[in-house]
């Protein structure tokens, strides 16, 4: 089945709305555990060494860059639906990060971010 050809308004309206957002928002779980949060974002392709978690007041940001890898010098693209550049979430939980230990691990493009109480770090 052959595709239709964007109008030039649709196009438009696309690009507007990804200079309304620069960044794009990683998909977040969010777990309450006995002695504080455990949140999981899925990160995949990105370098763990891109990542930055920071914490303030109520809230937790994790910020960063995916980078786009070339497969191949010339190609031509036919769909691009993966989100490369900076990225980032904030939330806010019912604490204080400033009574929060903080811990994270990264595995299989999934960043956890393990927050407890000062009193119980894990």
């Amino acid at each position: 089945m052959a595709r239709e050809p964007r109008r030039f308004g649709d196009l438009l309206v696309s690009a507007a709305r990804s200079f309304q957002h620069p960044y794009w928002k990683p998909a977040v779980d969010v777990y309450r555990t006995a002695h504080g949060w455990l949140l999981k974002y899925e990160l995949a392709g990105v370098s763990p060494s891109d990542v930055q978690v920071l914490l303030a007041g109520r809230t937790i940001t994790v910020r960063g860059l995916r980078r786009d890898m070339r497969i191949e010098e010339t190609h031509e693209s036919y769909c691009m639906e993966i989100s490369y550049n900076q990225f980032e979430r904030s939330l806010e939980l019912p604490c204080e990060m400033a009574t929060m230990h903080a811990a994270t691990q990264y595995r299989d493009g999934m960043l956890f971010v393990r927050l407890t109480t000062k009193e119980n770090p894990q």
